[in-house]
């Protein structure tokens, strides 16, 4: 088992007893949504407040943090206000609310280029997915209200195929819509029932998708497609993860795509530690426990509740209202946390090797897989 060492920490000048919910990386900042109602950006390197920081009362209940792929400077918010906000840093204000005639608490978020989606509470006997575009942030231009019967915990596109969403809830289920049907039952393409109430789900490749429980079982899918929709792609079933993995809790998923692998961070607070466990895909998914790299020490007796990686620093927020900074003490555990293998210039020396024998070059040239 690979260590990795805590370089730094910040308590963001949170007021006592201040969790925090979800921490976001962009560029070279990291932002935070607090219990406090606040939105604050750091300095992901110094893990300082960047001047004017720090939004105070971003929503009445924040919930939710996300940020678009093409504008780094602009980052959205949802609330249990019913309201999703644009922030721009540069302006140090919101730029744009958008709401629906419902009322319902925003559980889920997420954006893409031009569409926002939120999830909502289950209110009314509802609880629905809506959509905008926020190049005309007026009414919704989707709603689906039948397709979940308990409040939304997850949204996330596709990483290529942009119209097709994905959604989790308290359910159980996750559905997949093609968001370019206006109906909603030609929208909702595909439905897998996991059985239990949805902690997260997302994909973890093109061909792929993930469930994890709020009791820690897990799930893996395959994304029906119009060519092999008629098939039984039966799910791989992992069940509760917590004995295999040795842990009490699953804090995230963060899937690396187009690289088969992904990392589970898992914290235990008997141990004190939050471990992060590879998932790699070789014609099915498998935990690679050997490769595991471990957090000691973690947020302490506090629940570690989000994290996200940077090249070979992995970023830990927790209920302890701090952010932590951790680095791989060896190379190997850094390319596990960049969630590729790195390549040295010496290996693309190698691989131009094998070209070249390949191409006519020394016959004895042998390559030794790593």
């Amino acid at each position: 088992m690979e260590v990795a060492t805590l370089t730094d920490t910040s308590s963001l000048s949170l007021p006592p007893d201040s969790y925090i919910y979800k921490i976001l990386q962009v560029d070279s900042k990291i932002a935070a949504i607090s219990s406090d109602n606040s939105l604050r950006v750091i300095d992901s390197t110094s893990l300082k407040e960047i001047r004017d920081g720090i939004i105070d009362n971003v929503h009445a209940g924040v919930t939710c943090l996300e940020a678009l792929r093409n504008d780094r400077s602009v980052f959205w918010t949802a609330g249990r206000d019913a309201v999703v906000r644009s922030w721009d840093l540069r302006l140090g204000k919101s730029t744009l609310d958008l709401s629906d005639d419902s009322n319902a608490p925003y559980l889920s978020l997420c954006v893409d280029d031009h569409c926002i989606v939120v999830g909502t509470e289950l209110s009314h006997t509802q609880a629905t997915v809506i959509l905008w575009d926020n190049r005309a942030p007026g009414k919704p231009i989707r709603r689906y209200i039948e397709s979940h019967n308990d409040d939304v915990t997850e949204l996330q596109f596709h990483p290529q195929s942009r119209g097709t969403l994905l959604s989790g809830s308290t359910d159980g289920l996750v559905n997949i819509y093609n968001t370019a049907e206006a109906d909603e039952d030609e929208a909702l393409s595909q439905v897998a029932n996991h059985g239990s109430s949805i902690h997260h789900a997302g994909f973890l490749s093109n061909s792929h998708f993930f469930a994890l429980s709020h009791d820690e079982t897990f799930s893996v899918y395959h994304l029906e497609s119009q060519d092999d929709s008629a098939l039984d792609v039966l799910p791989q079933v992992c069940g509760d993860i917590r004995p295999k993995l040795q842990c009490e809790y699953v804090v995230s998923v963060i899937p690396y795509i187009g690289s088969g692998k992904a990392i589970l961070g898992v914290g235990s607070l008997s141990q004190q530690n939050l471990d992060l466990v590879p998932l790699r895909y070789a014609d099915t998914w498998s935990f690679d426990l050997k490769s595991t790299i471990r957090l000691p020490g973690a947020h302490g007796e506090d629940i570690v509740r989000s994290m996200c990686t940077d090249h070979d620093t992995v970023f830990t927020a927790g209920e302890d209202g701090l952010i932590r900074a951790w680095r791989a003490d060896t190379e190997q555990a850094q390319k596990h946390m960049q969630g590729a293998e790195a390549t040295t210039e010496n290996d693309k020396r190698k691989q131009r090797k094998r070209k070249d024998h390949a191409a006519g070059g020394d016959p004895t040239g042998r390559f030794k897989p790593y």
